[in-house]
């Protein structure tokens, strides 16, 4: 729970950030604000065609820079379980596995997420929460924490959508989930920006003294 670490960036090399989240603005920007690490967290489909380019970017970049960077992506977390990524980037990169449809079923959902978090591939489960359709009894939850442990996944703290719930975090804290702050940067300006979830960090920090 570093909040000089920011695990979950984007840049333009997707369709719907800022047209100035460039890689280097970013790493100019991370240094600014005297980050120590970021990870570039791209979407990634298994259709992208434009993967060699941005690591080729991220690797030039990095070689001048005065803090660590990890070269990433945000993978879909689709209905069987899978993610939509191509296997090599998967099995060699930095890799958050996020929900970004609506599966509209918990046991949908609960299975393809128990899944993702089995998959050795995946480093990290990005903005985890229940669909606005179901809850997740305290069990369930339980269960999950369990599981990602046993995997040794870690839960990312997402300051763009304040999640994990707070009472999740209460349980994965207790299970002893390993946890880290992403803020989903699709602007300039949200890099290294934590500010939105304080109480949830505060919340992780309490529950481990």
């Amino acid at each position: 729970m570093n909040l000089s670490e920011d695990y979950h960036v984007h840049s333009t090399f997707n369709d719907h950030s800022a047209s100035d989240l460039t890689i280097e603005n970013v790493v100019k920007q991370a240094g600014n604000l005297n980050l120590v690490t970021i990870a570039f967290t791209e979407h990634v489909r298994t259709s992208s065609t434009w993967i060699g380019e941005y690591l080729q970017e991220i690797a030039t970049i990095s070689k001048k820079a005065a803090i660590r960077i990890i070269a990433g992506f945000e993978a879909k977390i689709l209905a069987d379980g899978s993610i939509d990524c191509p296997d090599f980037y998967a099995e060699n990169y930095f890799i958050v596995a996020s929900f970004h449809t609506l599966y509209h079923k918990k046991d949908i959902w609960l299975n393809a997420l128990e899944k993702v978090i089995q998959n050795p591939s995946v480093d990290v489960i990005g903005h985890i929460a229940p669909e606005p359709s179901f809850q997740l009894e305290a069990a369930e939850v339980e269960k999950l924490g369990a599981l990602i442990c046993e995997h040794d996944k870690v839960v990312e703290i997402n300051a763009k959508y304040h999640r994990p719930p707070a009472h999740w975090i209460k349980t994965f804290v207790q299970e002893g989930v390993k946890m880290h702050l992403g803020s989903d940067a699709h602007r300039l300006n949200e890099v290294g920006m934590f500010s939105n979830v304080m109480d949830l960090i505060s919340l992780v920090k309490k529950r481990r003294i």
